[in-house]
């Protein structure tokens, strides 16, 4: 199974999914970790920090898919704060998301790992 955690940096899960440049993805097989890989999530119009390279996508559409292009092949969402539409979709897809307040993706994954991940629906922001 492959968790994600979409995250601002390698190590820091980020409190805004619409937000975050990347997905570090982590699969699990019999519950040990096997491989982890950080993914640039597919960034959006309101990213105010581009680092030069060239991103080819076009704004035409507002939905969500683009976002979760890096998690179609994701079991688990694991996100620090997400706005009700994005969890909707994520839902749809057939993820399930937790809302935790760890910001560390290795302590989040043990929690994970020990039944003990907190999932918080305080931490959808509604728009």
């Amino acid at each position: 199974m492959r968790i994600a955690f979409v995250a601002d940096d390698a190590q820091t899960i980020s409190a805004h999914f619409g937000r975050a440049p990347y997905v570090v993805v982590v699969t699990l097989e019999n519950g040990q970790e096997i491989s982890r890989e950080v993914r640039e999530k597919e960034a959006h119009g309101s990213q105010e920090h581009d680092h030069g390279h060239a991103h080819e996508h076009n704004h035409h559409h507002r939905d969500h898919s683009s976002k979760f292009a890096a998690l179609a092949d994701c079991d688990v969402m694991i996100v620090r704060g997400i706005g009700s539409p994005a969890l909707a979709h994520a839902q749809t897809l057939g993820l399930e998301v937790f809302l935790t307040r760890e910001s560390s993706i290795d302590a989040a994954l043990a929690a994970y790992l020990a039944g003990q991940l907190d999932n918080d629906p305080r931490r959808i922001h509604h728009h």
